[in-house]
């Protein structure tokens, strides 16, 4: 009688839009590498291009990482919108981890999941849509036992003004900083590419968040760290968040739309 192998690692990179996996390439190349399963779950389309526009450049981004279109799921939501779903975005991950189980035969106190990474914006008041889909993984945690998540920072509000990749988290929920992963030099060339792949955002989003990463010393360095067990009723940090100076959204219209969509105040 033969033993069964188990599946291949599955990694998916659950993102809030088109162009967040410039931020996290370092760990989707070493995903694509170690030949794990590796999966890419976009929530929103549009914001400073059409969403046809957002959609086409995640084809390309599946080119440059030489992944076939069923390895992305593209589900189109408004920009900045994402807290409003943020039970869906949960239940689409659940069924992504499901299929990826051998055809979702997964069943109750099954361990599988611990073979299964879910890679996610950290929660820092940036953009409410990455604040969101960080809850949609931790809704996701909290029903799947043995699931592991990794939050990666994008950039927020810093003492000095806007902090691009900052290794100190901003949720005061856990005081664990990140660990960097050095960029090597294929690292940075998938970086590029990516970036390239989103071009409606190179100039105006992705070229200078880059430039102040470089600047800051972290032109070389992908921070992350597992997902803490944040309190999703609370502020990532004091203060006015990122979000609030260039978005109609506040907090509390972020928390209350997140109660509305079906998810708890705290998983």
């Amino acid at each position: 009688m033969t033993t069964p192998t188990r599946p291949a690692r599955l990694e998916l990179f659950l993102l809030a839009h088109h162009d967040d996996e410039v931020f996290c390439a370092g760990h989707l190349r070493r995903a694509l590498d170690g030949g794990g399963r590796v999966r890419l779950l976009w929530a929103t389309a549009g914001g400073l291009a059409p969403a046809r526009s957002r959609l086409a450049e995640g084809a390309r981004v599946l080119d440059v990482l030489s992944l076939p279109t069923s390895a992305a799921v593209d589900l189109g939501l408004p920009d900045q919108h994402a807290v409003e779903h943020v039970g869906a975005i949960a239940r689409e991950v659940g069924r992504l981890l499901d299929e990826g189980h051998r055809g979702g035969d997964r069943r109750d106190g099954d361990d599988r999941d611990g073979d299964a990474v879910v890679y996610v914006p950290a929660y820092e008041g940036g953009h409410p849509d990455h604040d969101a889909v960080n809850l949609a993984a931790a809704l996701a945690v909290a029903a799947r036992p043995g699931l592991q998540a990794v939050e990666f920072p994008l950039y927020r509000r810093g003492p000095f003004g806007l902090t691009v990749q900052q290794p100190s988290p901003a949720a005061g929920t856990s005081p664990e900083r990140c660990v960097v992963l050095p960029l090597s030099d294929s690292d940075l060339a998938l970086r590029h590419a990516l970036a390239r792949a989103n071009a409606s955002q190179f100039v105006p989003s992705l070229l200078p968040l880059l430039a102040l990463a470089r600047w800051a010393g972290r032109g070389r360095a992908e921070p992350a760290r597992p997902l803490p067990a944040h309190d999703y009723a609370r502020p990532p940090h004091p203060g006015r968040l990122l979000y609030e100076l260039y978005t109609p959204w506040r907090f509390a219209r972020w928390r209350a739309a997140a109660e509305r969509s079906g998810a708890a105040q705290s998983p």
